[in-house]
C-alpha cells in the first residue's frame, strides 16, 4: 500500500510540474478606456463573448460580428472598451422612452401610477470578452452609463438607465450590488432598470 500511494505521489508531483500555470492578470481600471467607435478609423478584432459553457442568450456575438463586418450600424452611439491597448469589448447606447403601465405585479418607477412615457438611457447590447470577465467591467460600464446621463441631463431630462440581461445575471448581480430593478421580459431574459435622480 505504502509503494501505491508513493507512486501515486511521484506521478502527481511530476504532472504537476509539467502543468504551466498561467499567471491571474492584475486588472487596472486606470487601464480600462472608453473609445467612441468610427467604422472609418477602427478595425474590430474577433472576440468571443459567448458564455463559458458556449451559450450566447442575448445575441451579443452576432450583434458584434454584424457591427464588425459592416453589416449593422446601430442607431445609437457604439464604445470599444480598450484595456491598455487590447480590444476587450463594446457597448451601445441610445435614448428609449418608457412608458409605464400600472402592473401591480411589476416595481412601478418611483412607486407612481402612470401612462406617461419617461425619457431613458438604453444600454442596447454589453459584451465583455471571454478572458476580461470577472473583473467587474459591467461595473464600470455602468458607472460610466450613469456619469454619461448627468452629464446631459438638464436638458433632456433622462430618469431611467435600462438594459436586458439574463434573469440570473440580474439576481446575482445587477439587482444585489448595484441596485438595478428588473422586470421580466421573457422567461430568461429581463429588462433591468435603474432610476436616476
Amino acid at each position: 500500500m505504502k509503494d501505491l500511494i508513493k507512486n501515486l505521489y511521484e506521478n502527481l508531483s511530476t504532472s504537476l510540474r509539467n502543468i504551466k500555470m498561467m499567471p491571474i492578470p492584475e486588472f487596472d481600471p486606470d487601464n480600462l478606456k472608453f473609445v467612441p467607435y468610427d467604422a472609418q478609423k477602427h478595425v474590430l478584432p474577433n472576440l468571443n463573448f459567448a458564455q463559458s459553457n458556449g451559450d450566447d442568450p442575448l445575441d451579443v456575438q452576432n450583434y458584434y460580428d454584424n457591427i464588425m463586418t459592416g453589416k449593422y450600424h446601430p442607431s445609437g452611439l457604439t464604445y470599444v472598451l480598450k484595456y491598455e491597448k487590447k480590444h476587450i469589448g463594446f457597448f451601445v447606447v441610445g435614448l428609449t422612452t418608457i412608458r409605464q403601465e400600472h402592473n401591480p405585479g411589476i416595481p412601478r418607477l418611483e412607486g407612481k401610477d402612470t401612462n406617461d412615457f419617461t425619457k431613458g438611457l438604453l444600454i442596447d447590447k454589453i459584451g465583455i470578452d471571454q478572458n476580461y470577465r470577472c473583473f467587474r467591467i459591467g461595473k464600470y460600464i455602468l458607472q460610466f452609463c450613469i456619469g454619461l446621463v448627468k452629464s446631459i441631463n438638464t436638458s433632456s431630462q433622462i430618469r431611467v438607465i435600462i438594459f436586458e440581461t439574463t434573469n440570473s445575471l440580474a439576481e446575482k448581480i445587477y439587482h444585489p450590488k448595484y441596485r438595478f430593478n428588473y422586470v421580466k421580459k421573457n422567461e430568461n431574459i429581463v429588462w433591468a432598470y435603474k432610476t436616476i435622480c
